[in-house]
């Protein structure tokens, strides 16, 4: 059943006129976001905003996770999809905002914005701008936080089941890392990183479960019946494209005639890429598609393991050849792994002559980028400063080769226009600020012993692959 204002309520919130707030963000007024495990949250980085230079969680560490009135967290094995809706979690995260407040949930995006990067908040909120009144949701907001239910955006991470086993990933996301876990959990010595890399009751915690998806038929007539709201559908790991509650959906929204209003957005390893799935978005208004590479060659295959680079070629091949309605771009897990490597990485993309993948105005014709929060050992805050100092000198001397070289890129548009987009330079500056703005190198031995254990399970030589950052591995407290 729908949630239902009483009429106090609604005369209240229509007599209110309400201004967005500097902390203001769409995303709690129009989505939903859930784990593997049938968490639901705030949206896909809020439970990220309690990872920091230490395991002292603040809020509990599981912030952004939306809690029932019991306190444990919402998941769908046992919650109502339109009572969470409106449960006490969510409303507060919409008063804080409407009062110019930031909810715990928050703290990740407002971190990056003051280091000049930007956030989620940021870009979410220009792009929901464009495509629904959001001011008219904002006064139709009782004083108390609830709104009725009309889901437009949700973000589905339908179980675990994935293909590969990323070296920054963890059995909470990906099935394949299973078997990696048990040889890599009982061997761990440092407590931090046995506390990162938990897995406990192998993720049946408060009700939790990888297989939600098939365990609750409410949530699939629930989800069904916002279809005709429904203007953005974002799957993401697992690896929706092959999960089959995926394809159900979707061939839902062809049936109720509501696929040509609604836009896909995956972010996908693209390691399987079917004709069934290619047929399916024909029906649809728009696909955009963010394939998720992470560097080049050997240095990619070690990070989204087990994957080639060769694997990698065939998808862009294929991706570059599909229908106009599909956008395709890179959507690049920036962590200490490749921040190093990424100038490197974008000196490739531009010199493929790519027909449609990564167009201007996306990324300025470059990359996408997103930053690596867990594990929390490969965040790039936990890089050395010595080691920053040679990233932060590498981008300078690369921002100055983008400028000489921009004749060669076949960007439509001005040089002049090219160095001042804001995806473009200046992100990848606020990329730097955003390394620079803590010191977490006190998490550096977790970083040596995971990527020493790490190498001995897979049989993967990290020095080999990133020479550069060889120096790492000799890292001691106060070098």
């Amino acid at each position: 059943m729908f949630f239902k204002k009483n009429k106090s309520q609604v005369a209240e919130s229509k007599a209110v006129s309400r201004k967005r707030s500097s902390t203001y963000c769409a995303l709690p007024w129009i989505h939903l976001s859930t784990r593997p495990n049938g968490h639901m949250r705030v949206c896909c980085t809020a439970n990220a905003s309690s990872v920091g230079a230490t395991n002292d969680k603040e809020h509990g560490g599981e912030v952004g996770i939306l809690k029932n009135d019991d306190g444990k967290p919402a998941n769908f094995n046992h919650t109502d999809l339109f009572e969470a809706w409106n449960n006490e979690y969510m409303k507060n995260v919409r008063r804080m905002m409407m009062n110019g407040e930031v909810p715990p949930s928050c703290t990740k995006c407002f971190k990056e914005e003051a280091a000049g990067h930007l956030s989620k908040r940021n870009w979410e909120t220009r792009y929901w701008d464009d495509q629904i009144n959001l001011d008219e949701l904002l006064q139709e907001t009782a004083e108390d936080g609830s709104i009725d239910p009309k889901i437009y955006y949700i973000d589905l991470r339908l179980g675990t089941k994935c293909n590969l086993k990323c070296v920054m990933c963890s059995p909470h996301d990906s099935s394949l890392w299973v078997e990696d876990w048990n040889k890599l959990y009982p061997n761990i010595a440092n407590e931090s990183l046995k506390e990162i890399m938990q897995w406990n009751n192998r993720g049946r915690v408060d009700g939790a479960s990888y297989n939600w998806h098939l365990n609750n038929p409410k949530f699939w007539d629930q989800l069904y019946s916002q279809i005709p709201h429904m203007k953005q559908l974002y799957f993401a790991g697992g690896e929706a494209t092959i999960i089959e509650e995926h394809y159900k959906l979707l061939e839902q929204c062809v049936a109720q005639g509501y696929a040509p209003a609604i836009q896909l957005r995956y972010n996908s390893n693209g390691m399987e890429i079917p004709q069934r799935l290619l047929d399916l978005w024909k029906q649809f208004r728009e696909v955009r598609f963010h394939y998720s590479i992470d560097s080049i060659e050997e240095m990619n295959s070690y990070i989204r393991f087990p994957s080639t680079w060769e694997q990698v070629l065939s998808s862009f091949r294929l991706l570059d050849e599909t229908d106009d309605h599909i956008e395709v771009t890179i959507a690049c897990a920036v962590q200490i792994l490749n921040i190093y490597y990424i100038p490197d990485f974008i000196k490739w993309k531009l010199k493929q002559g790519f027909k449609k993948i990564h167009e201007w105005p996306f990324g300025a014709g470059m990359l996408n980028f997103h930053f690596v929060y867990h594990p929390a050992h490969l965040n790039v805050k936990v890089l050395p400063p010595a080691f920053k100092q040679k990233v932060e000198k590498k981008y300078e001397e690369f921002y100055q080769w983008l400028e000489d070289n921009f004749e060669s890129f076949n960007i439509p548009v001005s040089k002049q226009t090219f160095m001042d987009a804001p995806y473009g330079i200046k992100r990848l500056k606020g990329m730097v600020q955003f390394m620079n703005s803590e010191d977490w190198s006190n998490r550096m031995p977790e970083f040596i012993e995971y990527i020493q254990l790490m190498d001995q399970i897979r049989g993967t030589q990290f020095e080999k692959v990133f020479p550069e950052m060889k120096e790492l591995m000799d890292f001691k407290s106060g070098s």
